[in-house]
């Protein structure tokens, strides 16, 4: 095992989620400043919420969102990935495919799409270190982080 994930596994679970909350940030950044300033690409279309009620955004993207989400992109399709000894010796493969399914439903544009399919890939390492380190708490530590960055971005779109 390459010596970083050794290092990762011997952190606390606090400072993991502070990691992956870091590299959410890190990655919200580098998009857009790559994505939007430089390529110029469309950034999120609000289409999708537009015309909902706070409560009933909050409710989707804090509380259902990451259960569901977590679940159907996460836990079911790496669950079910590795049941077969092709996708058992190739966790690599199996993350980028929960990833793209993840990017997949978030297609609102391209720049949402890369971003997602970014995000993506933190939620399934993440997933991933958390079963390992403390076995079958993934999919539950999953939601928390995608709740929290949910809410991070939620509260910054509308109160800051």
């Amino acid at each position: 095992m390459p010596k970083y994930i050794n290092r990762l596994l011997k952190l606390p679970v606090t400072y993991l989620y502070v990691v992956m909350i870091i590299a959410y940030v890190i990655i919200d950044v580098l998009c857009n400043l790559v994505l939007i300033d430089v390529l110029k690409l469309a950034s999120v279309s609000n289409e999708v919420v537009r015309g909902q009620g706070i409560l009933k955004i909050f409710l989707y993207a804090i509380i259902l969102g990451p259960f569901f989400e977590t679940l159907l992109f996460q836990f079911i399709p790496i669950k079910l990935l590795s049941t077969y000894t092709f996708f058992k010796q190739r966790k690599l493969l199996v993350a980028l495919i929960s990833a793209l399914i993840f990017a997949l439903t978030h297609m609102y544009s391209l720049y949402y799409f890369i971003l997602s399919f970014l995000m993506g890939t933190v939620f399934v390492f993440f997933f991933f270190i958390m079963e390992f380190k403390k076995k079958g708490t993934g999919l539950w530590h999953t939601i928390f982080l995608h709740a929290i960055i949910n809410l991070m971005v939620f509260l910054n779109k509308y109160f800051i």
